[in-house]
């Protein structure tokens, strides 16, 4: 599968930030909890939206699924 580059990940979010709404940005240092609560909200589908734009998926040959990587992968019999 392939990874997005972190740094290239990074400024994508800077930027997405930077080019935030003020007022949102704003919201998420209100006194009041449920506000704040619905800052977050928004700011995550804000950022949900920016994601859109990178293409993010599974290698074919794993079916959709990643597999969970073995300590030791020369002993898997069962145990018995």
């Amino acid at each position: 599968m392939r990874r997005i580059d972190d740094d290239a990940l990074t400024l994508h979010f800077e930027v997405a930030l930077a080019a935030a709404e003020p007022s949102l940005m704003g919201e998420l240092q209100q006194g009041d909890r449920f506000r704040r609560s619905a800052a977050v909200s928004a700011l995550a589908y804000h950022l949900a939206d920016r994601m859109r734009c990178f293409d993010i998926a599974f290698d074919e040959g794993q079916g959709g699924r990643a597999e969970q990587p073995s300590l030791f992968p020369d002993d898997l019999q069962p145990i018995g």
